[in-house]
């Protein structure tokens, strides 16, 4: 089986990159990928100085065994040595903390998540040399493919921090999102023009969503200019390059189904500026909670089409 690797990136912190990644996994699991007890999909907290996925699904510090955390998997890698024995006896897999319920998931057990522990920083270890990350992730995505995992979903950290670079290395799919502001959208075509001229990849081999992210909702006036208007038109403008000057020989494709005028990105949650939530999981939702939820369920599903 080949594994699905996803990275949730952003340019720079304060996108909504946790919280996007924690709104849209519950329409993979429940409504694409359907994950089992024998297939389970495993979630990586990558962001290892600021552990936001972690937070979010509620795990707690003395739940983060020491050997079963993402620095540990940095600093010394995975061996996968595939047997026929059922899934939980790999050793790997079998003490990552059961996450589905908390996402919305049935099966509790065929969401694996592996934390990041973040009173245990991979810098204080004598293994630490993040050279050596990628090829010790690698092995950590090697060792799911062999037993049978279809999707591995990393919450990337941000920029060029070391885990970051190795998120998207390893990924096919890269969620990149951003705030709709002129600094957020600038920095993030620098960097993403850098990073497609350094790949030695295949053709092709990474798909790049382009996302929007905490889209303010309703005409503003600023220095007689109406917002968001002004920043949907810049946004479409930075990005051109990307979407309309590149054939199927480059190194990066990227998706623009997220940049649709009409329906552009995700829009702000009001709720979200007081707590982080989840719309998934929650019975009712006001007229704004159902406009979003009806676009993450969109990412979701450009997600597993890629």
């Amino acid at each position: 089986m080949k594994t699905k690797v996803v990275s949730y990136f952003s340019y720079k912190g304060g996108a909504g990159r946790s919280t996007l990644a924690y709104n849209t996994i519950p329409f993979l699991l429940n409504e694409h990928i359907k994950p089992s007890k024998e297939s389970p999909v495993v979630i990586v907290d990558l962001d290892i100085d600021s552990c936001g996925l972690s937070y979010l699904l509620g795990v707690q510090a003395d739940q983060i065994k020491d050997d079963v955390c993402v620095q540990h998997v940095l600093a010394n890698g995975c061996n996968p040595e595939p047997s026929e024995d059922h899934i939980y006896e790999a050793e790997f897999l079998k003490e990552m903390i059961p996450v589905g319920n908390k996402l919305g998931y049935e099966i509790n057990e065929a969401v694996l998540f592996l934390p990041a522990k973040d009173i245990k920083n991979v810098k204080k270890s004598n293994n630490y040399d993040d050279d050596n990350f990628l090829p010790r992730l690698k092995s950590f995505v090697e060792a799911c493919g062999c037993y049978n995992v279809p999707a591995i979903i990393l919450d990337s950290a941000v920029g060029n921090q070391a885990t970051a670079l190795v998120a998207n290395k390893l990924a096919s799919i890269i969620v990149c999102c951003m705030r709709p502001t002129t600094q957020f959208v600038e920095g993030t075509a620098r960097y993403l023009q850098n990073q497609d001229s350094d790949y030695a990849s295949i053709p092709g081999e990474r798909k790049c969503i382009l996302v929007p992210n905490v889209v303010p909702q309703g005409d503003v006036i600023i220095d007689g200019v109406k917002y968001p208007d002004l920043a949907i038109k810049r946004f479409l403008q930075i990005f051109s390059p990307f979407l309309y000057n590149r054939d199927e020989e480059e190194d990066w494709q990227y998706n623009a189904e997220m940049l649709d005028e009409e329906v552009f990105g995700i829009p702000a949650v009001p709720s979200f500026m007081w707590r982080e939530g989840q719309l998934y999981t929650q019975e009712t939702l006001d007229d704004c909670e159902k406009v979003v939820f009806e676009r993450y369920r969109k990412l979701a599903g450009i997600i597993n089409k890629l």
